[in-house]
C-alpha cells in the first residue's frame, strides 16, 4: 500500500501560507494541502507550493526555509498578496532570477482585502501537473523511496530492540539469581554465626548434670537452623529446598589416660598441700589439738583433691564441647551454603525455562513484525524496478528549486 499523497505549502512567516492552504483546499477539495508541521513520515509529498510575499525579493532566511522542505518532483513558487503590492511583478522577476529559470512562478492572492481569492492560475497549474502521468510516476517512485527509507529505519530499530531485549533478559536473569544467592548466603551465614555464639556460650557455662543431653540439644538446634534456611530458600525461590542431611558424631568426652593421671597427680598435690597447711596451723595454735588438726587437714586435703579433679574434668569437658561445637557449626554452615547453591541452581533452571518461554513469544513477535516489513520492502523494491513507472518526458529535477538561492 503506497503512502498517501499530500501537497506541501511552505514559506517564510507572514507570507500567507495558512491562507494559501485554506484557499487551495476550498478549490481542490480532493487534494490534501498541509503546512510544514503537518507532514508525517508516511506521507508522500506530491508537490511543493513555496509561498513568498510580494513585499520584497527572497532573502537569506527564506533560502533556509527552501533548504528544509522535502524533495518533490513538482515545485511551484508563488508570489502572494499581489492585491496589496503593485510592484509584485518586479519582485517575481527578481525571485525568478535568483532561483533559476526552471522554477514555475505565479502570482496569487489567497485572502485579498476585497473580492474573491485570486488563485486560478495556481489551481490550474496544480491540477494539470498533479494529474500528469509523468509527474504521478515520479512522485510514486519518490514516495516509494521515502517509504523504503522509513521501512529500513523501522527494521533496523526492531532488530536493535530485538538484540537489546535478548541481552537485557540474560542480564536481568543473572542479576536476579546473583542477588537472591547473595541474600540467601548472607542469611545462612548469619544464622550459623548466631548458632555458634549460642552453643559456644552454653558449652562455656556447662554444668556437669547438663553434659549428657548437650549433644542431643546441639543436634536439635542445628536441625532448627537448617529448617529455617530451607524456609528462606522456599520464600525467595518458590522451590522446595533439596534435602541435605548433616550427621554429627558424639563429642569425645572420655579423658585420655595421661590426662587422667596428670589430673590425679595435680589433685593429690593440691590436697596434700592443703592438709599439711591445716595440720601445721592447728598444731601451732594448740599443740594439744595436733591429732584433731591432722584429721581436719586430711579431710580438707581430700576434699580439695576431689574438687580439683572434678573441676579439671569439667573444664576438660567444656573445652572438648567448645571445639566440638565449633566443628559442628562449621559443618552446618557448609551444609547451609550447599543448600543455597543447590536451591539456586534449581531455581535458576526454572527461571531460565520460564524466561525462555516468554522470550520465545516476544522474539516471535519481533520476527513477525520484521517479516512483515521485509515483505513490504520487497514489494516496493519490485515497484521501483517496474519499467511502466519510469518517468518520461522532461528529465527528473527539471522543476526543482535552487535551494541554495545562489
Amino acid at each position: 500500500m503506497s503512502a498517501p499523497e499530500v501537497v506541501l505549502v511552505a514559506g517564510p512567516p507572514r507570507a500567507g501560507v495558512t491562507a494559501m492552504v485554506g484557499a487551495l483546499g476550498q478549490r481542490m477539495p480532493s487534494t490534501r494541502f498541509v503546512e510544514s508541521g503537518g507532514v508525517t513520515a508516511t506521507d508522500a509529498v506530491a508537490a511543493v507550493v513555496f509561498v513568498t510575499s510580494a513585499v520584497a525579493p527572497l532573502v537569506e532566511s527564506d533560502c533556509a526555509i527552501l533548504g528544509s522542505v522535502p524533495d518533490a518532483d513538482l515545485v511551484i513558487a508563488v508570489v502572494s498578496k499581489i492585491d496589496d503590492h503593485r510592484g509584485w511583478r518586479d519582485v517575481l522577476a527578481a525571485d525568478r532570477e535568483l532561483l533559476g529559470p526552471h522554477v514555475v512562478w505565479v502570482g496569487a492572492a489567497a485572502a485579498p482585502r476585497l473580492g474573491e481569492p485570486s488563485v486560478d492560475e495556481l489551481v490550474g497549474l496544480l491540477h494539470t501537473e498533479l494529474y500528469d502521468p509523468t509527474t504521478r510516476n515520479r512522485n510514486l517512485l519518490r514516495g516509494n523511496e521515502a517509504r523504503l527509507a522509513v521501512l529500513g529505519g523501522e527494521r533496523d530499530e526492531l532488530a536493535r530492540r530485538r538484540r537489546l531485549a535478548a541481552s537485557e533478559r540474560g542480564r536481568r536473569l543473572r542479576s536476579e539469581v546473583q542477588h537472591t544467592r547473595l541474600t540467601l548466603t548472607q542469611a545462612a551465614r548469619r544464622r550459623c554465626a548466631d548458632l555458634r555464639t549460642e552453643l559456644v556460650g552454653e558449652a562455656a557455662s556447662m554444668r556437669r548434670r547438663d553434659v549428657r543431653g548437650f549433644a542431643d540439644h546441639v543436634r536439635h538446634r542445628c536441625g532448627d537452623v537448617l529448617a529455617e534456611i530451607d524456609s528462606d530458600i522456599v520464600a525467595y525461590t518458590d522451590q522446595a529446598a533439596p534435602p541435605s542431611p548433616v550427621g554429627f558424631a558424639d563429642p569425645p568426652l572420655r579423658s585420655r589416660r595421661l590426662e587422667s593421671r596428670l589430673t590425679a597427680v595435680l589433685g593429690a598435690g593440691f590436697g596434700f598441700g592443703v592438709a599439711l597447711v591445716v595440720t601445721r596451723f592447728a598444731a601451732g595454735l594448740a599443740p594439744g589439738l595436733a591429732a584433731a588438726g591432722l584429721a581436719a587437714g586430711v579431710g580438707l586435703g581430700a576434699a580439695t583433691a576431689v574438687w580439683v579433679i572434678r573441676a579439671r574434668a569439667l573444664l576438660h569437658v567444656r573445652a572438648v564441647l567448645h571445639a566440638w561445637v565449633a566443628d559442628v557449626c562449621a559443618a552446618v554452615r557448609a551444609a547451609a551454603e550447599e543448600k543455597v547453591a543447590a536451591g539456586m541452581l534449581d531455581a535458576e533452571a526454572v527461571l531460565a525455562s520460564d524466561e525462555a518461554a516468554a522470550a520465545s513469544e516476544r522474539d516471535a513477535e519481533f520476527a513477525r513484525r520484521i517479516a512483515s516489513i521485509d515483505v513490504e520492502i520487497r514489494k516496493l523494491a519490485r515497484l521501483q524496478k517496474d519499467p511502466s513507472l519510469l518517468p518520461t518526458g522532461r528529465p527528473p529535477g527539471d522543476g526543482h528549486l535552487n535551494r541554495s538561492c545562489e
